[in-house]
């Protein structure tokens, strides 16, 4: 049994299992062999599943009535089925630990859950999880949480409105697949060429001689290109990055220039940081370990991902500081690729409790993509993505639903800049060569994203729909034409949108004033209806004030702050463009009628001068100065009621045919 716990110390769960079923008189005689992390898998010899099935049914049969040692072991194995992710025998052993009642192991049935839940059995996950609720709800606040937290994710695993029909995931070929595991796919430099970390027999090690069977447990990163929807010429990164260690997870700068990468001893599992090489005169520079703003001492760092202009570099780390287990930390990178500043954890809106891995910034969108186990998901790591708007703010995770995701570990997902093609790393499917479970590629594709818009015009004084009124859409950025539509005699108007659209939309009806809207589909990562509705105002009799309107005293030069107020008129006049305004100025009755009448109408010819010099065209404005010929407050006594008195306003004096142009 010692041999089996210094195996499970050392991480080295296939081995701890051979170990623990000789305790418990069976052996499945394991040959040790030590592989790489984070997936500890270790060669057998070759054993039908239905003897292997049989075996460990005979050992099941022969405990009852479990002895202290039987209940630990029963424990430990079912743990080192758990943590080699072979979650069908966790299932069976955990279920057994459960009978067994252990007084050290009260929590055995949150481990039995999460094994059925990982099986897809998420009706019986979840009352096994309801259980654990109960029994530590007075007595263990962090398993009553993580209980809670299963039960969401086996509702959210079984409402079928979570599954993505827009994307289509498949297992690559033997290209991206063959060996022990393949993962952490990423462009490099272009969409046409990848690269990805494999455990092939083709893989460095210290002593090829003497480890060329432990060859297909290390890793190195490979690079494909894609020619003609086929990906051929398979080879090692250059330069530096593989060795006789593992390296995976690597990022090339857009550039081309430096390069990142993970790097983890083969001997020290807790060994992991991330790693620069540069671009020396088309040669990369031997590999250097980034300082302790990223990789600090004691501590995991991996995962890198770059900022498109090399700003910032997100990576995962279990580093103090954090939520939890490992968090996704950001840091920003000098120009020569070195990080500067102290690290900063991105909060507890991304990160739990748990695991926190593998982020990809998605530029286009402004999107971060990462893998959690601590938020509602479908069993294992999940994949989430989260949005950076205009406002600086990160929208809530938001969990990617099926196909995506599965019972099991879904982690290191990329999409192209069109969001049409990507790859996640999942360990769902069964490998026959590392005879259990192990990350493997597989693409996604996405169908284009469907976008439309509708809404109703209606009159805003009484919520009326306005018919034919027409509706103009404009590219703000200028780069498609403008187009307009009419609404239908209820008032309503429909139309589809294309990918990164940024529109400027106005509604406009004679006899009344427009009114008018933005819409983006730019940075959207889904499909998305929109509806937006306009309510336009009847134009009045009269003047309308334009209020805040001041001068200089005894003069007609406009200050800053109403020339910010004149912008708004700008915009009014620029959606109304068939209208055409008299711009009038006032003064109070104090003063001589002669010097009040040319005071006013210099003021009026300030604010149509203005108002010309922004764009607005002479021919569809009248300066009028009224001085004190139309005073609002005849017999004004009080400085308020002068101030009234004193105003400039607009009236439309014409309305044109609104027309599409």
């Amino acid at each position: 049994m010692s041999y089996g716990d210094i195996a499970f110390k050392n991480e080295d769960y296939k081995s701890a299992i051979n170990f623990y079923l000789k305790v418990l008189d069976q052996s499945t005689n394991v040959d040790l062999v030590y592989p790489y992390t984070p997936r500890p898998y270790i060669p057998a010899k070759k054993i039908s599943k239905d003897s292997a099935a049989a075996m460990e049914k005979d050992t099941l049969r022969k405990i009852s009535a479990a002895s202290p040692m039987e209940q630990y072991v029963t424990h430990q194995l079912a743990d080192a089925y758990r943590l080699n992710h072979d979650y069908t025998n966790a299932e069976i052993w955990f279920k057994k630990s459960v009978e067994n009642k252990p007084l050290d192991y009260p929590y055995e049935r949150f481990w039995y859950g999460d094994a059925l839940m990982k099986n897809k059995k998420y009706p019986a996950a979840q009352m096994e999880f309801d259980k654990v609720m109960t029994e530590a709800e007075k007595n263990d606040s962090t398993y009553f949480l993580l209980a809670k937290l299963k039960i969401a994710g086996c509702y959210l695993a079984t409402d079928t409105a979570n599954s993505r029909k827009d994307l289509i995931v498949k297992q690559m070929d033997s290209v991206f697949n063959a060996g022990t595991s393949s993962f952490a796919v990423n462009y490099y430099g272009d969409a046409s060429t990848v690269q990805f970390t494999s455990g092939r027999p083709s893989n460095a090690v210290l002593d090829p001689k003497k480890d060329a069977a432990k060859a297909k447990y290390t890793a190195d990163i490979y690079t494909l290109k894609k020619s003609n929807d086929n990906w051929t010429k398979l080879q090692k990164v250059e330069g530096p990055a593989n060795t006789q260690m593992n390296e995976g997870a690597g990022f090339l700068t857009l550039d081309k220039s430096f390069y990142y990468f993970t790097r983890w001893s083969t001997t020290n599992k807790n060994e992991c940081g991330v790693y620069l090489s540069k671009l020396y005169n088309d040669k990369w520079a031997p590999a250097e370990k980034l300082n302790d703003n990223v990789n600090l001492e004691g501590y995991k760092s991996m995962q890198p991902a770059l900022s498109p202009d090399g700003s910032i570099l997100y990576f995962s780390s279990n580093r103090p500081g954090g939520y939890g287990k490992m968090d996704i930390w950001y840091v920003n990178i000098s120009e020569e690729g070195k990080p500067i500043g102290k690290p900063v954890n991105m909060g507890k809106l991304f990160n739990t409790s748990e695991d926190e891995v593998t982020p990809f910034f998605h530029y286009y969108t402004s999107t971060l993509y990462y893998s959690s186990s601590g938020l509602a998901g479908y069993g294992g790591l999940d994949i989430f993505k989260s949005t950076y708007n205009s406002d600086s703010l990160w929208s809530a995770p938001k969990n990617m639903g099926a196909p995506v995701n599965s019972s099991k570990d879904d982690a290191y997902f990329i999409l192209d800049r069109s969001q049409r093609q990507g790859f996640v790393s999942s360990d769902r499917a069964e490998c026959t060569d590392c005879e259990g479970t192990c990350y493997k590629v597989f693409s996604v594709e996405k169908e284009p994203n469907v976008y439309d818009l509708m809404g109703t015009v209606y009159n805003a004084e009484n919520n009326q729909v306005i018919s034919n009124s027409l509706i103009t859409f404009k590219d703000i950025r200028g780069d498609k034409e403008t187009f307009y539509l009419i609404t239908d005699s209820m008032g309503n108007y429909s139309t589809p949108l294309e990918e990164g659209w940024e529109l400027y939309i106005k509604a406009q009806k004679n006899k009344f004033f427009g009114d008018a809207g933005n819409v983006s589909t730019m940075g959207l990562t889904e499909s998305q209806h929109f509806v937006k509705d306009f309510f336009l105002s009847p134009i009045p009799q009269g003047d309308i004030v334009i209020p805040g309107i001041e001068y200089d005293y005894d003069k007609a030069t406009l200050r800053p702050a109403s020339m910010k107020i004149l912008d708004d008129v700008v915009d009014f006049l620029n959606l109304n463009n068939n209208l055409s305004v008299e711009i009038s100025s006032h003064t109070d009755s104090r003063g001589a009628d002669a010097y009040n009448l040319r005071l006013s109408q210099e003021r009026a010819k300030s604010v149509v001068d203005y108002l010309i010099q922004k764009g607005i065209k002479s021919d569809r404005l009248i300066a009028q100065g009224y001085g004190e010929t139309k005073l609002l407050i005849p017999n004004a006594q009080t400085e308020e009621e002068h101030q009234k008195n004193r105003r400039t306003a607009f009236r439309p004096i014409k309305e044109g045919v609104i027309q599409a142009k």
